[in-house]
């Protein structure tokens, strides 16, 4: 069991990334890469290549551009852009471990051709993303959570206006990639998941494949602490009305964010 401050109970997650971090301070190319040629720039984390596919960025996601008249999400013109002027024709791919997404897009991290400069580290650097982590396509975690850091540090592009939102003020209107804060109030397993709430207005679900990147934490400690999380919001308008509207999946610890941030 972790106990002591907020800060102190997240040590035992984090130690081993920042141990890693600081070992590996950029994010280094496999030995082995695909070529492919870059044909436009969809939006900052994702790109169309001139054989067809559709490349998502592993460990990053950034701004959404405007579509069906939405507005553009603050830096997302500037991301995409960046990734125009930065990335060149001939790009590197190392492809995940999880080769695709629910919605048939190639999952790699990339890489520019004249210096092998990781794409993803790169927008983290210049604070035009935010760092994501989904197992198992986990290599460059360490790497990336440094990136994002000396950005917010600096306060670079989204952290000069950093959004998060109360989970007990949340509205059906909230969705999307979201950063959300709030107290803990219930941990509760279930036969496939774990649930965490936060301010009883929103759902964690932690699914139990993906609680061995959580080994270690005593997650019923966490109640009654402030947690902020990253990832995905999802308004529940059919619920079971003893739960929150809302829910985000938990899948892992990078996810989170701790005092010393």
């Amino acid at each position: 069991m972790i106990s002591g401050t907020p800060s102190q109970l997240w040590l035992g997650v984090f130690v081993c990334v920042w141990l890693a971090a600081a070992a590996q301070a950029d994010c280094i190319p496999p030995s082995s890469l695909q070529p492919a040629t870059l044909e436009s720039v969809v939006d900052g984390d994702t790109l169309r290549l001139t054989d067809g596919r559709l490349v998502r960025l592993i460990g990053v996601n950034t701004p959404e551009i405007g579509r069906d008249g939405a507005p553009h999400q603050p830096y997302a013109v500037a991301a995409a852009r960046a990734v125009r002027q930065w990335l060149g024709k001939t790009v590197w791919l190392a492809p995940g471990h999880e080769p695709t997404d629910r919605y048939g897009r190639t999952l790699a991290a990339v890489y520019r051709d004249r210096d092998k400069k990781h794409l993803g580290e790169y927008l983290l650097q210049q604070g035009l993303g935010w760092q994501v982590s989904v197992p198992p396509n986990l290599r460059d975690v360490a790497c990336l959570r440094a990136a994002e850091l000396a950005a917010r540090r600096s306060e670079r592009g989204v952290w000069r206006m950093p959004e998060i939102l109360r989970a007990k003020s949340l509205t059906p209107a909230d969705a999307g990639f979201k950063r959300v804060t709030g107290r803990v109030t219930r941990v509760s397993p279930s036969r496939r998941a774990l649930w965490i709430e936060l301010d009883s207005a929103l759902s964690l679900r932690l699914d139990k494949r993906d609680q061995v990147h959580f080994r270690g934490v005593d997650m019923q400690s966490l109640v009654g602490q402030e947690l902020t999380v990253r990832g995905w919001l999802i308004y529940r308008d059919r619920h079971r009305a003893q739960y929150p509207a809302h829910m985000m999946v938990l899948r892992h610890p990078a996810m989170l964010e701790t005092d010393e941030e």
